[in-house]
C-alpha cells in the first residue's frame, strides 16, 4: 500500500514565481537555440534543459513515498494438529474429525500464504511428533495428553519465533488446570459436533474407592447414557450389557456382568466384587458392550485404579441424626485414604443409611446399630453421635461395652443429648465416659470458650501436632461446651476450655478393658474448618490420629502424616508433599530422608524444614513421565527409624483415551484466554483466519520515504540526463 505526499517550504505566491520564471527561461533558450539550429536540433538540445528543470522542480517540493511494508518473509505460525485416537471418530457422516482437522490446516495454510506467513505444523497425542513421521494404525490407541504437549511447546528453544499457535483439537478427556503456556497466544478450533446427532453409548461417571483392604469387598457405580439421534439405534440400545473388568497381564478378565435398562436414555449399575489378596495397585475396567451403529467405543469404557493394602483402619461413624459435626467428621476421615469409613445414619424410625466402605459380614447393617459384639468387632473404632439414651436397645448398649472391654475403641461426641444431658447417667455405657455422668442433665452451655492443650498431654500422639496448631492461631476457642463431672482415675484430658473462672475437660480418654474411649464434649469442634488453614489441619490431625492411637492400628502414620497438594498427578506437574511428624524432640534430633523411584531408577528428594512450624517438613518433586513413581520418607530420631511412610504415585490422566467424546467448549475458551489467544468452533474457522490476518496487520510498519533520496533513483536520472546531453552535443560537434 503506497500513498504520496507532497511537501514544500515556501508561500505558493513564491513558489508560483519560481515556475513561472523557469518556464520564461526555457522559452527564451528555445528561442535562442531555434535561431541557430533547425526545430529537430533544437528539440534534442532543449529536451535535456527541460528534464533537468522537472527534477530540480521534484526535488524543491520533496514528494515523500508512504509504504505500508508487510511482515518480511520469515514471519511464522505454528499449527498444533491433534491425532490422538479420539480425533478418529465420525461424528460428520463425510468425514471423521481427523480428514476435518486436516482440511482446516489446508484452509489455514491459504489464508495465511496471502499475508505472506509461513504455516509450519506439528501434530501430538501424548507426545510432540512431525508430521513426517505418519500416524499410528487406527487399531492401536493414541492417548491424549495436552497438558504435557503444551508444556513441551512452551519449552521449545524456537517457540519464539512464531507469531501465534493455532491448536486445532477435540479437547481430549481431562481439564488441563495450572498448565505452563507459550509465551504467545494460543488459537484454539474444536473439532467435534453436538452429541444431540450422534447414536452412542457412553460412561457418564464412575465411582469407586481409592483404597481397599486386600480380601475385602468394594463396590463400584457406573452412570451409563444412551444419546439416539435415530430411533432404529434407540430400539437396539434399550438394554445394553456391562462388565467389570480386572486387568491380568497384557488382557482383561470380566470379573462380573449386569444389565442396563436404558429406556429413558440412563441408567446406573452397580458392582460388588473382592478386592485382591495381595497389596499393590490394582487396576479395573467398567465396559458397555458395543451396540450396533454406535458412533465409537472409546467412551464406553471407563479405567481405574484402587490401591490395595494390606490393611486399612476400619471406622464406623453413627448418629440418629445428621448435623455439622456428624457431616465434617464424614468428609475429613472420608479422605484418609488408609481410614476405611462407613457411616450409619437413621432416616426414619425403622429405616437407616448405610454409606461407605462395606465388608463381609456387615449385611444387617442397614437394620441399625450392631445388637451383636461380633458384628461390631469387624471395626477398629466406632464413633458415636449426639442422641438420647432412650434410643439404644438394651442389646446394643451390652454389645458396645463388650466391644470396648475386649480391645475396641470408643469415640463419643458432644451435644445436646450428650452425657448427663442425654440421661446416661446410670446406663450400662456410662463407665465407658472418660468423666462422671450427672444426672442433673445440665444443658449445653453456649459461648466462647477459649481451649488450651494441658502440659501433660502436650507429648500424647494424639494431640501434639494439633497443639502446635493451636498455639500458632488467634481462633483457638469453641461455640459450646457439655457439662462434665470430674475426670475419672486414669483418665487424661486433651484438651480443656475455659468456663468462666474454671477450666473444663472437652476431650478426655481412658483405658477400659482392653480397649479405649474417648469424649468430646462439644458439638463446634468442626467450625475450626472454616475459621483458617491452621485449625483447619489442627482439626484433620486430631480426627486422623484418634482413630489411628485409640484403636491402636500398627499401619503406618502412627507419628508421621503425609498431606498432599493433589489427590492425583498427571504428566508435567509438580507434586508438594508437607510431612508432619509427631511428638516432641531435642533441637537437630529429628530429620528426615526422602526418595522417589521410577521404572527402578531411585533419585533422592529435597526435603526442607517449614520455617516457623517445629516437626513440619515440606517435599517437592516433579514427574515427568507418564508411569508408577514411589515415594519413601524416613524420619529418624537420631540415627533411629521413627517410621517409615510410603505412597505409590500412578502418575498418568484419570480419564482414558475417548472417555469423553464431547467438545468442552468453555474449557477451550478458557485455555485459549489465558494465552492471551481466542477460541473458535470449527463452524467458525474462517473468523480464525481473519484474526491471524488482522494480527499480521497490526505488525505492518509505516515508513515515510522521500523520492529524491529513494534507492538513489533520483542521482542516477540526473546524472543520466547530463551524460544524454553530453552525447547529443557531442554529436553535433558543439564542443
Amino acid at each position: 500500500m503506497q500513498m504520496l505526499r507532497w511537501q514544500t517550504h515556501l508561500h505558493p505566491v513564491v513558489e508560483a514565481t519560481l515556475i513561472l520564471g523557469l518556464l520564461a527561461w526555457l522559452f527564451v533558450l528555445y528561442r535562442r537555440q531555434r535561431a541557430q539550429h533547425s526545430a529537430k536540433r533544437t528539440a534534442a538540445l532543449v529536451t535535456p534543459k527541460v528534464l533537468i528543470v522537472l527534477l530540480l522542480l521534484l526535488a524543491y517540493f520533496d514528494p515523500i513515498r508512504r509504504v505500508m511494508q508487510r511482515p518480511g518473509e520469515d514471519t511464522k505460525c505454528l499449527a498444533l494438529v491433534d491425532t490422538s485416537s479420539s480425533m478418529d471418530v465420525a461424528d460428520e457422516p463425510s468425514a471423521s474429525r481427523a480428514v476435518r482437522a486436516d482440511e482446516l490446516v489446508g484452509k489455514l495454510t491459504q489464508g495465511l500464504r496471502s499475508c505472506y506467513v509461513k504455516l509450519d505444523a506439528l501434530e501430538f497425542d501424548s507426545e510432540l511428533h512431525d508430521p513426517d513421521q505418519g500416524r499410528s494404525s487406527p487399531q492401536q490407541t493414541r492417548e491424549t495428553d495436552l497438558g504435557k504437549c503444551l508444556v513441551s511447546l512452551a519449552d521449545k528453544p524456537d517457540i519464539s519465533d512464531y507469531m501465534g499457535v493455532v491448536l486445532i483439537t477435540d479437547g481430549g478427556d481431562e481439564l488441563v488446570q495450572n498448565v505452563k503456556l507459550p509465551e504467545m497466544p494460543v488459537y484454539i478450533t474444536g473439532v467435534g459436533t453436538e452429541p444431540a446427532t450422534w447414536n452412542d453409548l457412553a460412561v457418564l461417571d464412575l465411582k469407586a474407592p481409592s483404597l481397599v483392604e486386600q480380601g475385602s469387598y468394594f463396590d463400584v457405580a457406573v452412570d451409563i447414557t444412551a444419546r439416539c439421534a435415530s430411533a432404529d439405534f434407540g430400539r437396539r440400545a434399550r438394554m445394553a450389557g456391562v462388565n467389570l473388568e480386572a486387568r491380568e497381564g497384557d488382557g482383561w478378565q470380566i470379573c462380573d456382568t449386569k444389565l442396563a435398562e436404558l429406556r429413558n436414555g440412563k441408567a446406573r449399575v452397580q458392582f460388588r466384587t473382592k478386592s485382591p489378596s495381595q497389596s499393590g495397585t490394582k487396576k479395573y475396567r467398567v465396559r458397555i458392550e458395543a451396540a450396533e451403529g454406535e458412533l465409537s467405543e472409546l467412551n464406553n469404557g471407563r479405567v481405574f485404579r484402587i490401591e490395595v493394602h494390606e490393611d486399612t483402619l476400619p471406622v464406623l461413624l453413627f448418629a440418629q441424626e445428621v448435623g455439622w459435626d456428624f457431616s465434617t467428621i464424614r468428609k475429613e476421615l472420608a479422605r484418609d485414604p488408609l481410614v476405611a469409613l462407613t457411616s450409619l445414619f437413621r432416616i426414619s424410625d425403622e429405616r437407616f443409611i448405610v454409606q461407605g466402605h462395606r465388608q463381609e459380614g456387615d449385611q444387617n447393617l442397614e437394620a441399625g446399630f450392631p445388637s451383636a459384639k461380633e458384628m461390631l468387632n469387624l471395626y477398629r473404632c466406632v464413633i458415636v453421635g449426639s442422641f438420647p439414651a432412650s434410643q439404644w436397645k438394651s442389646e446394643q448398649l451390652q454389645a458396645l461395652v463388650e466391644y470396648v472391654r475386649e480391645g475396641g475403641a470408643v469415640i463419643f461426641l458432644g451435644g445436646e443429648h450428650s452425657f448427663g444431658q442425654g440421661g446416661y447417667a446410670g446406663t450400662v455405657i456410662e463407665p465407658l465416659f472418660p468423666w462422671q455422668v450427672s444426672g442433673a442433665g445440665r444443658k449445653l452451655q453456649t459461648g466462647r470458650f477459649v481451649v488450651n492443650v494441658p502440659v501433660a498431654a502436650a507429648n500424647s500422639a494424639i494431640i501434639s501436632e494439633t497443639a502446635k496448631l493451636i498455639s500458632q492461631s488467634v481462633g483457638g476457642s469453641i461455640d459450646s461446651i457439655s457439662p462434665a463431672g470430674p475426670l475419672r482415675r486414669g483418665a487424661i484430658s486433651l484438651l480443656n476450655a475455659s468456663v468462666g473462672d474454671r477450666t473444663v475437660p472437652v476431650i478426655a480418654f481412658q483405658r477400659y478393658g482392653q480397649g479405649h474411649t474417648m469424649a468430646v464434649a462439644t458439638n463446634t469442634l468442626w467450625k475450626w474448618t472454616r475459621i483458617g488453614e491452621t485449625l483447619k489441619k489442627a482439626y484433620s490431625h486430631f480426627w486422623r490420629q484418634a482413630v489411628r492411637n485409640l484403636s491402636q492400628w500398627e499401619q503406618g502414620e502412627r507419628f508421621l502424616a503425609v498431606d498432599w497438594d493433589q489427590p492425583s498427578y498427571r504428566p508435567g506437574e509438580q507434586a508438594q508433599a508437607t510431612i508432619h511428624v509427631a511428638g516432641r524432640y531435642q533441637p537437630g534430633q529429628l530429620h528426615l530422608k526422602a526418595s522417589l523411584t521410577a521404572d527402578e531408577k531411585t533419585q533422592p528428594v529435597h526435603v526442607e524444614t517449614l520455617a516457623g512450624r517445629e516437626n513440619v517438613f515440606r517435599a517437592q518433586m516433579a514427574f515427568a513421565e507418564r508411569t508408577e513413581y514411589v515415594f519413601t520418607a524416613d524420619a529418624y530420631v537420631g540415627e533411629r527409624v521413627l517410621e517409615s511412610y510410603q505412597k505409590v504415585l500412578a502418575v498418568e490422566p484419570k480419564l482414558n483415551e475417548g472417555a469423553k467424546l464431547e467438545v468442552d467448549h468453555a474449557f477451550l475458551d478458557n485455555l485459549a484466554a489465558r494465552s492471551g489467544g481466542a477460541y473458535f468452533r470449527e463452524a467458525d474457522f474462517g473468523q480464525l483466519i481473519d484474526t491471524l490476518a488482522g494480527r499480521v496487520m497490526d505488525r505492518s510498519v509505516t515508513v515515510e520515504m522521500p523520492l529524491v533520496q529513494d534507492r538513489y533513483v533520483y542521482v542516477v536520472l540526473f546524472l543520466g540526463i547530463l551524460m544524454l546531453e553530453w552525447f547529443v552535443r557531442r554529436k553535433m560537434n558543439l564542443f
